[in-house]
């Protein structure tokens, strides 16, 4: 039986989500500078409780903005890639775990479910895959 994509993926994201693995669109910066500048402002205007009430104002603006934008790599892989790139993800994983030299599905699944080193390199994969074409950071 060869090998199906959508099941591949179905594997790769229990996987992920058994290591709680995270992704975001780089906003935790965007978060953090916001936090920095009201502080900064809050300092200049206030001194030392314009910091405390600019940073704390900061903090709950920077959650506000970042709110909503950190998601399991699961639902991702799941439901955010495109045919053509999910497709990739399947040539990339096949690539890595290609030394053990296994082309069907019913081997490659409980091979990847339980022995620890392939799933490390298949969820590599995948988040270097996730990193490199869809721009998204990863948070572990």
């Amino acid at each position: 039986m060869p090998i199906d994509a959508r099941e591949l993926m179905e594997a790769i994201s229990i996987i992920a989500n058994q290591r709680n693995v995270r992704v975001t669109a780089k906003q935790a910066g965007k978060g953090a500078m916001v936090c920095a500048a009201s502080a900064f402002a809050g300092g200049l205007l206030l001194g030392p409780l314009g910091l405390v009430v600019g940073s704390t104002a900061g903090g709950l603006m920077a959650y506000k903005m970042t709110s909503g934008t950190f998601r399991p790599l699961a639902d991702v892989l799941l439901n955010d890639l495109t045919d053509r790139q999910q497709e990739q993800l399947v040539r990339h994983v096949n690539n890595a775990v290609a030394q053990f030299e296994i082309s069907d599905l019913a081997l490659l699944l409980p091979l990847i479910m339980n022995n620890a080193s392939i799933q490390q390199a298949v969820l590599k994969t995948a988040i270097s895959f996730v990193s490199n074409e869809l721009n998204l950071q990863i948070i572990d």
